[in-house]
């Protein structure tokens, strides 16, 4: 029997093989791009979870209503919360990194999450050494400013004077990350 975009749910739903070659042909792309968009920095755990989600749907199939949705969007589903599921475990088996332990001049690692850690450290590269060491230590150890300048030596208002032009400068800098408000 040949399997055709007609007959391959039903087929599917009598457990036939060659069905389900015909949804990993059809659509391991579109599983590959839900499941990608999510464990982007993950690739190899990225191909194990695309197996994953190809043997939920040989399993679950029973689940699948066509009167709720399509086969496409339920498939997608699948992908999309094993790929979340899989991005939960992968977190909790990385090492972390006692912060306090960081250089606080360097931004480069302080999540472990490339996409903010690039951000948070091109928002600061703008500013000085000085200014982005405080920024650091206020905006990310959240130390309060009192506390800051009692160990840097410095009074509150000489901080607070370095954050405001500090921020200014970041909202110069980076002008499309920011929306004025209106007054």
């Amino acid at each position: 029997m040949k399997i055709t975009a007609e007959n391959f749910l039903a087929e599917l739903q009598r457990k036939n093989e060659k069905a389900l070659e015909y949804v990993v042909r059809e659509y391991a792309g579109l599983l590959k791009a839900v499941i990608n968009r999510i464990l982007y920095v993950y690739p190899e755990d990225a191909e194990e979870c695309l197996y994953d989600v190809i043997l939920k749907i040989w399993e679950h199939i029973g689940s699948y209503s066509r009167e709720r949705g399509r086969f496409e969007s339920w498939a997608a589903a699948i992908a999309k919360y094993a790929a979340l599921d899989k991005l939960r475990v992968l977190k909790r088996l990385e090492p972390m990194e006692d912060i306090d332990e960081m250089d606080i001049a360097d931004t480069s690692r302080l999540t472990g999450n490339e996409v903010f850690d690039g951000f948070f450290t091109e928002l600061v590269s703008c500013l000085s050494e000085e200014d982005r060491a405080l920024f650091i230590r206020i905006f990310w150890k959240g130390e309060s400013v009192g506390e800051a300048a009692e160990q840097l030596g410095k009074s509150p208002d000489v901080l607070y004077n370095h954050i405001s032009r500090g921020k200014k400068k970041i909202i110069r800098h980076f002008p499309g990350y920011f929306r004025k408000e209106e007054k």
